[in-house]
């Protein structure tokens, strides 16, 4: 019987540190996030001081441009360009899992959008559940363009601050994203193929991530 007792105590540990957390806190960057310090069209991607500091850049539209180039005085009027940050998380995606992430956003709106990236194979192909203040969207790329995006509304149940907690939730037929605990979307029938994770910022914007926890 004690032996027995004991057999089974270990099997419960063994199945506790197999279902362990896991926390990244960018100290290390033991997961091998992708950075990009160069300047670009598009933007950056780096780990300093133990945040990962995402920034995308709003390019000049062609009006934009040239009523730059005809006044001297450059405009507002601009593309809303993407840039994102990822690493290969060390999760089964084919069984239930749970991600969560502690965000500062300073600036949400229309043409200034942030989100995670997941089911990411590479810089053109990944899901991606995108937010400002208005509303949230479920988008996916393909080889560089949307082949399908789900969009809905939001409306906060309390004042939207800075600091936020970011939750993606699988439970293996249903994806959902969590803002401070409070649903914004649910999506069915799209099946994960990639382990690549990760964030997403759109337009004239910076995010930082200051931990993340991967938990299956």
């Amino acid at each position: 019987m004690k032996r027995t007792i004991l057999i089974l105590a270990v099997l419960l540990c063994v199945s506790l540190a197999a279902n362990a957390q896991l926390k990244e806190t960018f100290d290390a960057n033991s997961l091998e996030w992708t950075e990009c310090a160069y300047k670009n069209a598009l933007g950056t991607a780096m780990i300093t001081e133990g945040k990962m500091i995402v920034k995308s850049k709003g390019e000049l539209k062609g009006l934009g441009a040239a009523l730059t180039i005809a006044t001297g005085v450059e405009t507002k009027v601009r593309d809303a360009t993407f840039f994102e940050t990822h690493c290969y998380a060390p999760i089964d995606i084919m069984k239930p899992f749970q991600i969560t992430s502690k965000v500062n956003v300073k600036k949400l709106g229309e043409d200034r959008q942030v989100g995670l990236v997941f089911n990411y194979r590479d810089g053109g192909t990944f899901y991606c559940f995108s937010f400002n203040d208005d509303c949230v969207q479920f988008i996916r790329y393909v080889d560089g363009n949307v082949v399908g995006s789900i969009m809905q509304g939001v409306k906060w149940a309390k004042k939207r601050g800075a600091d936020m907690e970011w939750t993606l939730i699988s439970d293996g037929s249903t994806l959902e994203f969590k803002v401070d605990g409070m649903a914004m979307m649910k999506i069915r029938h799209m099946p994960l193929e990639y382990t690549g994770f990760g964030y997403y910022a759109f337009g004239a914007q910076e995010l930082e991530v200051d931990e993340v926890e991967f938990i299956q």
